[in-house]
């Protein structure tokens, strides 16, 4: 029983001190509004913050509909293995603009996701400029903090070290949104097809407060996927039926600030 009771303390805690981070990170990100509409979007972007994107995100994984991770429990299969798409609308890190742009990335966490140890390849869209490609890496390394600092914290790394990633790749990135239907193709690397799931009186499924999410506090649409491809970096991922999710997002720099090492 005393061991019992050990190991659920520690997992309370771990839960806490993750949560903790998401919560400081979410409080600083307004809800802008399902299409961006808001005057604070605008003001935000200007002067106020050294890192600020907003766009829609989606992604699938290997857990069944809908992902136990978001609730921090397992993943169904004990381990997660997912790919990623970001369409900025508008944004910019430092002094460089990277409006219209897409990030994609492959993430694989080998266990529950609060013990993070993750590994990740990231893809920066083709068009993008020297300047940009450097910018868009550095925002999605965790190097301006942010939620992206917190997401970037559980990748591999030893304790209190840099984070480390698979080599950044440069790619042709498709990311097509027409629904019910998303679209992510990294081109010659990886494919995304997923479909939104029907719900009550033909709307979409969308959850919501959730203490896991890609894009707090925004609501996500659920899906599924009907076909996940990948194959780089030594690694071959082939998955059909999978958890499917999307929504918008709003990042900015802010907490947790990472440091950064590629690898392999």
């Amino acid at each position: 029983m005393s061991n019992k009771k050990t190991f659920l303390t520690k997992a309370a805690d771990s839960r806490r001190s993750f949560m903790k981070g998401l919560a400081t990170v979410a409080a600083a990100t307004p809800i802008i509004g399902s299409l961006f509409k808001s005057k604070d979007a605008e003001a935000a972007s200007h002067g106020v913050h050294t890192m600020y994107l907003r766009g829609t995100y989606f992604e699938s994984c290997t857990c069944e509909t809908i992902c136990p991770c978001l609730l921090l429990l397992d993943p169904t299969k004990g381990y997660c293995t997912a790919l990623l798409g970001w369409n900025i609308e508008k944004g910019h890190v430092g002094d460089v603009d990277v409006s219209g742009l897409n990030v994609a990335m492959y993430l694989h966490a080998p266990e529950n996701l609060l013990k993070g140890g993750f590994t990740v390849a990231l893809y920066v869209d083709n068009r993008a400029s020297g300047s940009q490609e450097q910018a868009l890496k550095e925002a999605w390394h965790g190097i301006h903090g942010g939620h992206l600092g917190v997401v970037a914290s559980l990748t591999k790394g030893e304790k209190d070290g840099p984070r480390e990633y698979l080599p950044t790749r440069s790619a042709s990135i498709k990311y097509d949104v027409k629904s019910p239907h998303r679209h992510l193709v990294i081109q010659g690397v990886g494919e995304n097809k997923m479909e939104q799931l029907g719900g009550a009186a033909g709307r979409p499924v969308v959850v919501h407060d959730t203490p896991l999410a890609v894009a707090p506090p925004f609501p996500i649409t659920v899906s599924r996927a009907s076909k996940v491809t990948y194959k780089d970096h030594g690694i071959e991922h082939s998955y059909e039926g999978g958890n499917g999710l999307s929504s918008p997002f709003v990042y900015m720099d802010g907490g947790a600030k990472q440091t950064a090492v590629e690898k392999g």
